[in-house]
């Protein structure tokens, strides 16, 4: 029998189901806040009214332009539960001192690229994409802590 740690019991679990059972949720509660039909969400969606039902009841995935009609229309209000099971459903975040590792890595790889010509190059950018991506993530990471401690 394996166990889990806390963190990994509390975490969300992200599956389609989840993402369905987020988005009916939140589509349920603008089309009663907003005193919708379904046929009112159709329109705004472009579908059919069986269709915005089964939207709203969780049971149809969305395409692409479907989802970006609703998000253009009621923004957080329909993305805000989707958005929440995204975020709390991430593995833990990177420990402090691999953050830093992350930036110092990065820092390293820009720091060679102009060794050369004194220019980053879109190239250079390319080869250590991965490399400033981490390093973005791990500096939002750390400027998370200030929201969470005001």
């Amino acid at each position: 029998m394996t166990h889990r740690s806390n963190d990994e019991r509390e975490r969300a679990i992200f599956s389609a189901s989840h993402v369905l059972e987020a988005i009916g949720a939140e589509l349920s509660l603008i089309k009663a806040q907003d005193r919708l039909t379904y046929g009112d969400i159709a329109a705004v969606l472009g579908k059919s009214e069986d269709q915005a039902a089964k939207y709203c009841a969780g049971e149809a995935a969305m395409d692409v332009i479907t989802f970006a009609r609703a998000k253009r229309e009621w923004n957080g209000r329909f993305t805000g539960a989707l958005d929440r099971l995204c975020h709390d459903s991430r593995p833990k975040a990177d420990a402090d001192r691999t953050r830093g590792s992350k930036v110092l890595k990065a820092a390293l790889a820009l720091s060679v690229a102009l060794e050369d010509d004194e220019e980053i190059t879109p190239k250079e950018v390319r080869a250590n994409r991965a490399a400033i991506e981490d390093a973005i993530e791990a500096l939002q990471g750390l400027l998370g802590k200030l929201v969470r401690a005001a």
